[in-house]
């Protein structure tokens, strides 16, 4: 009877390993259901450091009043200022103690994708937003920006 399945096994093994790559799962950190940011780099030109490469910068629990370690904000600026793909996430406690999760991610452009996630904040709108922002700058708690887009909804 356990014989009868090794063929099928086989086969199984031989088809896995044909398979084209896929996409990388979400990194680390991020909520389970939650959107990630778009840090695959798109059309990177020659001759840049290595295309695929995203720097993570770190993911913090800062509670209500914690502040972003000097590192990870430095990672997150350098890598704006220099037009690198790099991600940081953010989880910060409202007032109830309900967490509101922010992951940004620098874009080949520099700008900055601003994914505010307040599904689990009782009290809130209780969705995920995204902005492009630029011109990133240390700023209590994490970071704030020179300029960002309107809200919209992520689906």
């Amino acid at each position: 009877m356990r014989w009868k399945a090794l063929p099928a096994a086989l086969l199984l093994l031989v088809a896995a390993a044909c398979t084209p790559d896929r996409p990388a799962p979400a990194a680390p950190g991020t909520p389970a259901g939650s959107p990630t940011g778009s840090a695959t780099p798109a059309g990177t030109p020659a001759g840049s450091a290595s295309p695929t490469a995203t720097a993570d910068c770190g993911t913090h629990d800062l509670g209500h009043r914690g502040e972003l370690p000097p590192d990870s904000l430095s990672c997150l600026l350098d890598a704006a200022g220099r037009h690198r793909f790099a991600v940081l996430r953010v989880t910060l406690l409202t007032v109830e103690g309900d967490p509101i999760r922010f992951t940004y991610t620098v874009q080949q452009d520099g700008q900055v994708e601003v994914l505010t996630d307040t599904r689990e904040d009782a009290f809130g709108s209780r969705d995920v937003m995204r902005e492009l922002c630029t011109g990133p700058a240390a700023g209590p708690p994490a970071l704030q920006f020179a300029r960002c887009s309107s809200p919209t909804p992520v689906r």
